[in-house]
């Protein structure tokens, strides 16, 4: 899986705004009046939203970003999670600060390209030194 910080970003604020966490998350498809050809293709696209969601969720809370959720990879077939009143760290919060400005974010983004960095937290966290460093002059 590959970061998504859009994601990332929005998943930071759902957690900060007391959000419904799983939101994105469609509906688990039946098999009904499908096909199994098209069951398995429904499956598969729910998987990887699933996967992409809960994948980006599990890094935060690994990284210390998120406290109060626990993510579980039963044996590769799905996930399951629990929710102990979820919060951010403060290394979630400071995270957070550094993205929430959307005109902020875009330059963090444009500058990190620019520059060829891959984005990282600490890149990140360098990047929006700067852009506000230059930003208040």
């Amino acid at each position: 899986m590959k970061r998504d910080w859009d994601l990332i970003r929005k998943l930071l604020t759902d957690v900060e705004e007391d959000n419904v966490l799983f939101s994105e998350l469609p509906a688990e498809p039946k098999w009904e009046n499908q096909t199994e050809a098209q069951y398995i293709k429904e499956l598969d696209a729910f998987r990887a939203i699933e996967s992409r969601i809960f994948g980006h969720f599990e890094m935060l809370v690994d990284n210390g970003y998120i406290d109060g959720l626990d993510i579980i990879r039963p044996n590769g077939s799905g996930f399951y999670y629990s929710l102990h009143h979820p919060r951010l760290t403060m290394a979630g919060h400071d995270l957070l600060d550094t993205m929430r400005s959307a005109t902020i974010w875009e330059t963090i983004k444009t500058t990190a390209k620019t520059k060829g960095i891959e984005l990282t937290f600490d890149a990140i966290k360098s990047i929006g030194s700067l852009v506000l460093k230059n930003t208040l002059g």
